[in-house]
Parts: C-alpha cells; sequence; structure tokens
C-alpha cells in the first residue's frame, strides 16, 4: 500500500500529465489547419493546347508565360484558382502561325494580352481536388468553365520546398470568345492541358 507521502510526491507528476493531456486534446482547435497558399511557378508550369486543323491534322501549340495562385483548405473542402496566361507569348513552332494567332482576327493579343481563369467552385471528393468551375476571360469575353484535375500531387518537405504538381484537362470552343474566323477550316473545340507546379507561400 502507497503512504501517504508517496501520494503526495506523485501528486504533482498527475497533475502535470492532466495538463499535459488537456493541452494536446485542445490543440486541433486552437491550432487550425487553415487553407494553403501556392504560388505557380512560371518556370515549371505548361499551359498546352490542341484544335483540328484542316479536317486532316491536328495543331499542337503552348502558351509560354503563365502566373497565377491556388489557394487549397482540403479539411473545409473549399479554395481557389486564380490561373492567368499571357496571349502574346504563343508558340506553335511557325513564328508566322504565331502571329496570325496574336493578330485581331484572333486573340488580338496587343488588346486582349491576357487570359484569365478564376474559380468559382472547387470539387473535391474522398482523395481531394478533382474539378473547378469558374469563368474564363479570353479575347475580353467571359464565359463560365469547368475543368477537370486529373493529377494532384503535393509534398510537404520543408518550409522552402513544400510544392504542388497538377495536370488539369478542360475544353472550350473559340467562337463562344468571339474568335470565328477560319470556322470550320480550323477547329471550334480547343482541348487544353495544363501542368502546373505551384509552391507554397506564407498566407
Amino acid at each position: 500500500m502507497m503512504s501517504a507521502e508517496g501520494a503526495l510526491a506523485r501528486a504533482p507528476v498527475r497533475a502535470l500529465l492532466a495538463l499535459t493531456v488537456c493541452g494536446i486534446l485542445a490543440q486541433p482547435d486552437d491550432v487550425a489547419a487553415g487553407p494553403e497558399v501556392f504560388r505557380i511557378d512560371p518556370a515549371q508550369t505548361r499551359a498546352e493546347f490542341t484544335v483540328n486543323h484542316f479536317w486532316v491534322t491536328m495543331l499542337h501549340g503552348r502558351f509560354v508565360r503563365a502566373h497565377g495562385t491556388i489557394v487549397l483548405d482540403s479539411e473545409g473542402r473549399n479554395g481557389s484558382i486564380d490561373f492567368a496566361i499571357d496571349a502574346d507569348s504563343v508558340d506553335t513552332g511557325w513564328s508566322v502561325r504565331d502571329d496570325f494567332i496574336k493578330s485581331e482576327l484572333m486573340f488580338d493579343a496587343s488588346r486582349f494580352p491576357e487570359m484569365r481563369f478564376r474559380s468559382t467552385q472547387l470539387v473535391f471528393d474522398r482523395t481531394g481536388l478533382i474539378g473547378a468551375s469558374g469563368d474564363l476571360t479570353m479575347h475580353n469575353v467571359t464565359r463560365p468553365v469547368a475543368v477537370k484535375v486529373e493529377h494532384m500531387d503535393c509534398r510537404h518537405e520543408t518550409p522552402t520546398a513544400d510544392h504542388c504538381g497538377v495536370a488539369v484537362i478542360s475544353t472550350v470552343k473559340r467562337s463562344d470568345f468571339g474568335m470565328s474566323f477560319a470556322l470550320p477550316f480550323v477547329g471550334d473545340d480547343i482541348d487544353l492541358v495544363f501542368q502546373i507546379t505551384a509552391r507554397r507561400v506564407a498566407p
């Protein structure tokens, strides 16, 4: 049987353990995970497109410059995407064709230098982010579009190396954005593929 002196000696230890357990249980409420902010890395982001060309071939191209921000709250299942592309940075491998795409007959990049997607809703399932809907502004026209997230992998390594790799696809009709020149010889449906690397920054 424990002596009275032993019980008194152990009392501070029990009190310390009780306070520690209470602190651990209270920690999730006191320190909420909250949203994470990721800045898109232009050097490791590709914006590519494909369009039918005279019913025979598929024309492939890309936009070299893109930037933006992704905010993710996985626990709260919400967030936002703000993604912008420099229309003047189109590259199809032939400068003459690039100049045509940038001209007033197509993107009119001198007047409307930027294409921008701003999400209005993110879609999650049990595995994470799987899609988004939002507004795409292109050629000074804004239309609702939906995108599908085919792949997303985030690496939380160090405060300076945390990043996400995201693969996103969508299809838009260029005529919806006032670019109807050369239809139907150049297709209306534009298939878009984005390979995005985004690095975590302080919220």
